[in-house]
């Protein structure tokens, strides 16, 4: 596809490719893809505001919701695109809303999240930082998607995904007397211990 000005990025660049992990990025750098906010379809496409509670008539008329619907279409793979043709025709906001809940929905979403925190452990060729940021991936695609866990529950899990030769560490956490603040400071704690 052509570019749309000679500055920008060709819109193929941000069509997502259906991959559940790479939903929520992909919404990211679509809803500020200059594409959108250059077509102003960005406040039509997300969820009504207060402001268009407080006055219908800011509310996007039926042309900009299809408008919305036509720009999206084309940035899904044919999977994505089954899933709104026919309950979200022409309706771009709703057609957000429907792939939001099968891709960053709760009920099997939440399940698969809670296995991956709870399955976490380092690989061999991974390195500390790598494990750390899929463990910080994982609890915040928790927190946003409702659930509350503690600071103390995602320290465990990550200090349980460990192998033996960090069981030092894990006794300096265990019998540190200040409070860690999550994975984070957890992470910072790992940093500073191995170098």
């Amino acid at each position: 596809m052509s570019q749309l000005t000679g500055y920008g990025t060709s819109r193929t660049q941000v069509i997502f490719d259906g991959d559940e992990t790479k939903y929520e990025l992909w919404e990211t750098k679509m809803l500020a893809y200059s594409y959108m906010r250059l077509k102003k379809l960005k406040s039509v496409i997300l969820p009504a505001t207060a402001a268009e509670a407080a006055d219908p008539a800011t509310a996007p008329t039926s042309d900009q919701k299809e408008e919305a619907f036509s720009e999206l279409i084309f940035l899904l793979d044919e999977r994505s695109q089954n899933l709104i043709m026919r309950d979200a025709k022409d309706d771009g906001r709703k057609a957000l809303e429907i792939l939001r809940q099968h891709y960053a929905g709760h009920g099997k979403q939440l399940v698969c999240l809670y296995i991956t925190l709870t399955s976490l452990a380092k690989q061999k060729d991974e390195n500390v930082t790598d494990y750390m940021l899929r463990a910080e991936k994982a609890a915040t695609s928790l927190k946003s998607a409702g659930q509350i866990i503690s600071d103390e529950l995602l320290v465990a899990m990550v200090l349980k995904g460990l192998p033996a030769r960090y069981n030092p560490f894990e006794v300096v956490i265990n019998q540190q007397t200040k409070v860690m603040v999550g994975i984070q400071g957890c992470s910072q704690e790992l940093r500073r211990k191995l170098s």
